[in-house]
This record gives C-alpha cells, sequence and structure tokens, in this order.
C-alpha cells in the first residue's frame, strides 16, 4: 500500500472555516508546527504552497540527529508520512495572498479568494530565492536559466555552463555540473564565502573557472541560453561566456511579506521573534528561516516550529481563561 502525499491531498478541504490555528508554510517548521498542534488537539489548519520549502532542494543533508547523511527530500518525505500517518490535521496546497489582524481574531485568504478564520497564526513561509534581475532571466527560465542544479543538470550533459553564487549551494551545484559538463564558469560579485572544505574541493577540479569580482550583466539566447555577458566589476572589462544553461545560486530572501505591515521585521526583512516564537502582534507566531532566529538550518527551524506550535497552544488557554 502507497503511503500518502501531502501533494494528493487536495481534497482535503478543510470542515470547517474558523480554527484556533493557521499554520502557513510547509518546510521542516511548518510540518513540525502541523504535528505538535495535532500532538496538542488544537483545532488546526496546516496551509503551504508547497512541500519541504528549500529543504528539497539539498543535495544533501548531514548529522541531522538520527542520520549521518540524508538528502532534503528524503528527509521532508519523512517529516510528511509522520503528519499524514499519524498526525492528521486540515490542510490545503494554495497560496496564501493575505493576512489581516482584527480585534481578537485573523483572517488568511488564499489566491482562490477562499478565507479562514483562527485566533492565532504561525508564520514559517521561510526564504525565496533571490533574482539577478538582469535582462533574459525572467525570459529564458527553464530554457538555460534553472535555479536546482540537481534536477536539471541532465539538461546540460555534455554542455559549458555557469554557475552564479560563491556560497555552499553554489558551489556544491558547481561540483555536482563538473562530472557532467565539460567546462564550469563559477561566477561570483566576490570572494567565496563557502565552506573552506566544500571551496578547496572546487578548487581542485581541472574544469571548474572561478569568476571572482564579476557581475552578470545579461542573459543572451533565442529559444534557450546561449551566452551570458558578465563585467569585471575592478576594470569593467565585458566579457562573454558560450554557455548552455546558467544556474542561479545567489541566496535567499525572507518571505515575510504576508506579515510585513502587522510585525517587526529587522533590517534583513526577518521576522523578529521572543525566545517563545511569539511576534510584536499578539496571536501571531514564526518559525524557521523567516524570523531573526539563530542558525539556517533544518535541525533549527524544526526545533522552531515546535516550540512555536506550544506558545500558540498556551496563548490560546490563556485566552480562553480569560473568555476571549
Amino acid at each position: 500500500m502507497n503511503k500518502p502525499e501531502l501533494e494528493e491531498q487536495r481534497s482535503a478541504v478543510p470542515e470547517r472555516d474558523r480554527y484556533d490555528l493557521i499554520i502557513i508554510g510547509g518546510g521542516p517548521a511548518g510540518l513540525t508546527a502541523a504535528v505538535y498542534a495535532s500532538l496538542l488537539r488544537m483545532r488546526a489548519f496546516l496551509v503551504t504552497s508547497n512541500v519541504g520549502g528549500q529543504t528539497v532542494e539539498g543535495s544533501k543533508i548531514e548529522n541531522y540527529m538520527g542520520y549521518e547523511f540524508i538528502s532534503g527530500q528524503e528527509l521532508v518525505k519523512k517529516f510528511q508520512d509522520q503528519l499524514l500517518q499519524h498526525n492528521y490535521l486540515d490542510h490545503r496546497i494554495t497560496e496564501i495572498t493575505s493576512v489581516q489582524s482584527f480585534e481578537n481574531h485573523f483572517l488568511v485568504t488564499d489566491k482562490r479568494e477562499a478565507q479562514y478564520e483562527a485566533s492565532a497564526v504561525i508564520i514559517a513561509t521561510g526564504m525565496r530565492r533571490r533574482l539577478l534581475n538582469v535582462p533574459g532571466e525572467e525570459r529564458l527560465q527553464r530554457q538555460g536559466v534553472f535555479y536546482q542544479h540537481m534536477e536539471e543538470g541532465a539538461l546540460v550533459t555534455g554542455h559549458e555552463v555557469a554557475v552564479v553564487g560563491g556560497g555552499n549551494s553554489a558551489l556544491q551545484g558547481a561540483s555536482e555540473l563538473s562530472r557532467i559538463c565539460p567546462k564550469v564558469y563559477v561566477v561570483s560579485i566576490g570572494e567565496w564565502t563557502a565552506d573552506l572544505a566544500v571551496r578547496e574541493e572546487v578548487e581542485s577540479l581541472g574544469n571548474v573557472v572561478a569568476l571572482k569580482g564579476y557581475a552578470v550583466e545579461e542573459i543572451w539566447g533565442d529559444r534557450r541560453v546561449s551566452a551570458v555577458k558578465v563585467k569585471c566589476q575592478e576594470t569593467g572589462k565585458e566579457r562573454y561566456l558560450q554557455v548552455h544553461g546558467v544556474f542561479i545560486e545567489i541566496g535567499w530572501r525572507p518571505f515575510a511579506d504576508l506579515v510585513s505591515s502587522l510585525v517587526d521585521l529587522n533590517a534583513r526583512g526577518e521576522i523578529q521573534i521572543r525566545p517563545d516564537c511569539s511576534t510584536s502582534c499578539p496571536g501571531i507566531f514564526a518559525a524557521g528561516d523567516v524570523t531573526d532566529a539563530f542558525g539556517k538550518r533544518v535541525i533549527i527551524a524544526t526545533g522552531e516550529g515546535a516550540k512555536a506550535a506550544l506558545s500558540a497552544h498556551e496563548y490560546l488557554m490563556r485566552r480562553e481563561k480569560e473568555g476571549m
């Protein structure tokens, strides 16, 4: 018998439109919060536009407790199975477009204009990819412009490619692509910031060309990518790379847009939280990479998700005692 898939639960329409708690986000923080909300017997609703968030793109996660090594996809699948098989709660795969605050409740609206009320909300929306925002990027997406080196590598086998970025994801991607591509250009605006072991591995590869101090100016191509124009930041000299693919790995930004007018954010756009995951707005809690919690790690996000659910439960219990 096949295990249930959260993505297949599109028919899991909520039995009610008023909840104690709505959890927005389906990454490690959101899924863990959902499991704990179920364990606490809360009337909770999980809503997310995708399952796993950026974790599913991780080629490997090392030293997550219980696993010396596990892929991001495998780990999210285990989270998902735990939720659906043992701690089920109402859920829906859709995109939330707004969160509104009223005197004693929140109104959450999705892209189909369905609305749900809750006394408390957990924001676990994680992060969204940063874009280059250069000519050709949007037009040539999936036509040679990619953001996931693992899944798209087969499309550029045997061709020269460029990887944009200098962090762990970019260099890990360059390392993997070097096995199937004759030449890999690594374009970074500054020095590489990846872990030392990752940098040393990539520096030892004979078919990787480091272009440090270069910025991408434009991506060329008719129906698919054929070249990339890069510019040296020191000299202003332009260079054209004849490549078949561009893999953009320049980081992520906190996706706090839904509640940016309701809660305090820091200079990086992260939701500021207290030790109990509460925010400046009573009833809104936040967990995971969207917050200013120290450390962007899966294991930290899961712990914060559990904490947020426990804190939301205590908040609701206090409200009940106060007759709110």
